[in-house]
């Protein structure tokens, strides 16, 4: 948490190519935090051709912070990973994949900010809703999108969310 007598500095930009190694390093610490590390597949050589390429399949912003008691410069504290999908009764949507804010940068308003950049975006794409997953024991999570005014659909519409993995989707391709 911040420190009250600190001053923050921080400042929320579409991420860069160059920023891979570090948005690969903030996804490997969320997956830390959600007990899941051994999850993370894929590399930085991944996100550079996936999210900068002339056809990308993701968006991210990036949080970058200095504490005013710092001087070994700004770092990249934060991102939001998202990209546009289409949902047949609803239209357009904007889906946020990763949230994260590094701990001692929480409070600081960066999440906040985040948040704002995404729903200018949502609407600047004439999008209807933003959509997110957050995993059911994270209750400081959910209650940082509750208080915010985000609905719970497991609970409100009683969705489910199924995935085939790569094996599944072989098989299926082959006719079995």
């Amino acid at each position: 948490m911040a420190n009250p007598g600190t001053l923050n500095h921080f400042r929320v930009r579409p991420a860069e190519p160059q920023d891979c190694s570090e948005i690969l390093r903030l996804i490997k610490e969320l997956a830390a935090y959600e007990n899941m590390p051994d999850a993370v597949k894929i590399t930085e050589t991944d996100l550079l051709r996936d999210g900068f390429g002339s056809h990308p399949f993701f968006y991210c912003l990036i949080a970058e912070a200095r504490k005013d008691d710092e001087t070994e410069g700004i770092g990249v504290v934060g991102f939001a990973m998202y990209y546009f999908t289409y949902d047949p009764w609803i239209g357009k949507l904007l889906y946020l994949e990763d949230f994260y804010v590094m701990d001692d940068f929480r409070g600081w308003g960066i999440g906040t900010e985040l948040l704002k950049r995404l729903s200018q975006a949502t609407l600047e794409n004439s999008c209807s809703c933003m959509h997110f997953l957050v995993v059911v024991w994270n209750k400081p999570s959910i209650e940082y999108y509750m208080r915010r005014g985000a609905s719970d659909l497991s609970t409100e519409e009683g969705w489910h969310l199924f995935r085939f993995d790569k094996e599944q989707l072989i098989g299926m391709a082959d006719g079995q």
